[in-house]
Parts: C-alpha cells; structure tokens; sequence
C-alpha cells in the first residue's frame, strides 16, 4: 500500500492551534455569571452544537447565552454562509496552478468562491497559510495545508477533514471517504490503483495512508487518504505537481459503511 511521508510535528500543531484561534472560546450564561470553555461546531439560528474540553458535545440555545455570545454567533454564520463546492476537477485545487507563488497563491484563494478565511489578517503573518483556508468538497469541510518548493512555488495541496473520534472511523469518516472516492472518479475517471478502506490498525499516529491515486491529463497526481493525529481519524486529498508512480495494491470493491 502507498504509505504517504509522516506529517511533521509542526504541520499538526498548526492545524490544531488554528483550529483553536478559529473556534474555540468561552462561552457565558445569559446573565454573565457562568462562563465556560467550548469548541463552537454549528448552529441552526436557535441553538448552538458545542464540544467541549472532554470531546462531549451539547446543544445549547441561544436564548441560554450571554448576548455578546450570541451576536458572535451570527457574525459567525454570516461570515460562513454556505459557498459553493471547491473544483477538483482540474490539474490542482480550485483556481491553483503548480509553481504559483506565495502572493499569487493568496490572491487566488480571497478570490475564489468556494474558499473561506478562519483567521484574521493581521494573524496570518504569524501562522502562513497553511490550515487558515478552508473550503467544501462532497458536503464536507475540509483545512487547506501546503508545501513549496525551495524557489517558493506551490508544490502540493492537502486538504485535511476534520478530526474524529475513533468511534466514528468505521461509520461517518468511512462515510466520508466513500463519498471522494466517488467525487473524485466523477471528475478524473477510473482511478490508477484502488484499495479497500484501511482498518484503524493500518494508520500510524501523524500519517496519512494512500488508498486511490489518480494522474490527471498533464501528469500530476490526486491522492485519497486517511490518516491519524493522535487518538482522532481523519479524511485527506493531496494534490501533487509531481507524477506519485502506482504501487500494487489490493483491487477490491469499496465496501459500505458499518451500521
């Protein structure tokens, strides 16, 4: 099987850390006198799903939150208003082209519709740009990571799902990738080489594991993954300028999640 390079420790603190500036926050009763600490998931304008330091999640109404908390949320919401879904259809993510530059990379992903920013301008500069763009492919969201070459030019696009428990592999995760494998071979044909959904005992904490690679028509490789980041589970796709040569995997049918 196409065992992917491990992710260096520095590319998952950045994600997680994002994360935390993007989401995560304290949260105060409607009359300010109960605060707590929790990761804002979704809203559905009258209550908020939050998940909170133990990985737990609850719902909570607005109507229960202080009023600075709720106009957070709506600001939150208008700013992430449902955007159409990325193009993955071409030779690398979206309107990205290999070999762009750093300039020329961020001016494409400010003007591209299906592209949202989760940090502020003025913290761009600390963090780069690696997890503070994120977009949707298939109905779920995904992190934007990069890699550059020494002449600073675009070398590589990952996008990165978001992280889940490991109860949650075998079910919505596994839903997940089944739903790219299917999103992908729609937009690039049958793929090069196919594998089965790997078990959990198949990842390595900080890896991600290649199942489908695709080379499009000018030579670059798509790549379908699943990796682990500590105790979580997640999906990824990478984008590669260069042509990833096929392993011999196991063909077999993608196989349906478990109930």
């Amino acid at each position: 099987m196409n065992r992917i390079p491990p992710l260096t420790a520095v590319y998952l603190i950045l994600l997680g850390g994002i994360l935390l500036h993007a989401e995560d926050r304290s949260w105060r009763s409607a009359n300010g006198n109960q605060s707590f600490r929790a990761e804002f998931v979704s809203s559905d304008g009258s209550s908020v799903l939050l998940r909170k330091p133990d990985r737990n999640t609850v719902t909570v109404a607005l109507s229960n939150l202080h009023p600075s908390d709720r106009d957070w949320v709506k600001q939150y919401l208008k700013r992430n208003q449902a955007k159409p879904e990325a193009e993955i259809a071409g030779a690398c993510f979206d309107r990205l082209t290999y070999g762009d530059n750093r300039a020329t990379v961020t001016q494409k992903l400010r003007d591209s519709p299906s592209v949202s920013k989760t940090l502020d301008d003025r913290l761009v500069g600390r963090t780069g740009l690696n997890g503070i763009y994120r977009t949707s492919v298939a109905g779920e969201e995904y992190h934007l990571f990069f890699q550059w070459s020494d002449n600073d030019e675009l070398q590589e696009v990952t996008l990165r799902g978001k992280s889940a428990a490991s109860a949650e592999y075998a079910k919505s995760l596994q839903k997940q990738w089944m739903g790219l494998v299917s999103k992908l071979t729609a937009s690039h044909g049958s793929p090069l080489q196919a594998s089965r959904y790997p078990s959990r005992e198949e990842l390595s904490d900080g890896q991600l594991l290649g199942s489908h690679l695709w080379h499009t028509a000018d030579e670059h490789s798509i790549l379908l993954c699943t990796g682990q980041a500590k105790d979580e589970y997640l999906v990824a796709v990478r984008f590669a300028a260069e042509k990833i040569p096929p392993k011999v995997l196991e063909e077999v049918p993608a196989e349906k999640p478990e109930r």
